[in-house]
């Protein structure tokens, strides 16, 4: 009897140990759900998401690109809510892969792309899915289409990365490809594309996304023809492109809607110089608090205008001698 009873409590404690390891297991409740806005890891954009009951301001990203939010809807039911990136009008946000400042892009993820703790992301590529749905929800196969648009369809399914993953977490896509030298072409097509991308969006906003995506294609396939090692230049040095400035000039935006080729865009002699004379890319340095926003560029002081040189006086001219006249008393005038 007393044997049978201290089998009992020996199995009584196994079994509440198991239970014990096995509630250690269950992973703890998700409290709070952060997203990056990427191109790079852009530092400093403002981030709002929509659950249909108008948009709700999270703050700005990290020096990383993360912004946290712990509003339960979205942290449940991220599923439900679509996601925006835009510049709040007082920090330019800046890409911290390139030094690049970005004062006018805005990015999307649409509803429908992200679910309960797991990566989410905001990228030029999910927003040019978004602008394609409009209010529809994210699906795989129209995300898919556009990418295979882009000439980006090759890397579904490519070291291991899914579309939705490539756009939930691009990050570690990105990484995942630059750390296999097979998929070192792949790499900078990726990357050069999402560049392009970025600015084109950033230029016209107001533009289809069939017009963007044609564009954006063709310039990428020319900085590639420039830089196939990109964002590496030609000469080996870290450089990225910088076309929203030329692209938001509707002739130019134009023009390179009705290129072709490669060679008709080395006929648009500004984007031609902009892809030839890529601008240097450098690491900002990272705060020591990560939330700290960005520093905004220093605007180079205009050069000071000389002032003309003091003409030194000209001499007057003589004037013209009297006439002699005048009686025996006066003599004649002199000259003035």
């Amino acid at each position: 009897m007393k044997i049978k009873l201290l089998s009992t409590i020996i199995a009584g404690v196994i079994i509440a140990g198991c239970g014990s390891d096995n509630n250690n297991s269950v992973a703890p409740e998700v409290k709070s759900a952060s997203v990056q806005a990427y191109d790079g890891a852009i530092w400093g954009i403002q981030g709002s998401y929509n659950c249909g009951d108008g948009d709700n301001v999270v703050g700005l990203t990290n020096y990383n690109g993360f912004v946290e939010t712990t509003d339960n809807v979205f942290v449940n039911t991220p599923e439900k809510c679509s996601f925006t990136f835009k510049p709040n009008g007082n920090v330019i946000p800046q890409d911290t892969s390139n030094g690049k400042y970005l004062p006018n892009l805005v990015l999307k993820a649409p509803k429908g792309l992200f679910a309960q703790g797991e990566a989410a992301t905001a990228s030029p590529l999910s927003t040019l899915i978004a602008n394609k749905l409009g209010d529809n929800t994210y699906d795989e196969a129209t995300a898919s289409q556009i990418l295979e648009d882009l000439g980006l369809g090759e890397i579904a399914n490519t070291c291991g990365i899914s579309v939705t993953d490539l756009l939930k977490d691009t990050d570690s896509a990105v990484k995942k490809l630059a750390e296999n030298p097979d998929f070192t072409d792949i790499h900078s097509k990726l990357i050069a594309t999402t560049h392009v991308l970025a600015d084109t969006l950033a230029a016209q906003p107001n533009a289809s996304t069939d017009d963007v995506t044609k564009v954006t294609k063709l310039l990428a396939e020319s900085t590639l023809a420039e830089h196939p090692n990109y964002p590496k230049s030609k000469d080996e040095k870290p450089v990225h492109v910088e076309l929203a400035d030329i692209l938001a000039d509707e002739d130019t935006f134009t023009a390179a809607k009705n290129a072709e080729t490669v060679e008709d865009i080395q006929e648009i002699t500004d984007l031609d110089k902009a892809i030839k004379n890529p601008a240097d890319s450098f690491t900002p340095e990272e705060p020591e608090d990560e939330n700290q926003p960005p520093t905004p560029p220093t605007t180079p002081e205009p050069p000071v205008k000389p002032e003309p040189p003091i003409e030194p006086p000209t001499g007057g001219t003589g004037g013209t001698g009297g006439t002699g006249g005048g009686d025996g008393s006066s003599g004649g005038g002199t000259g003035s």
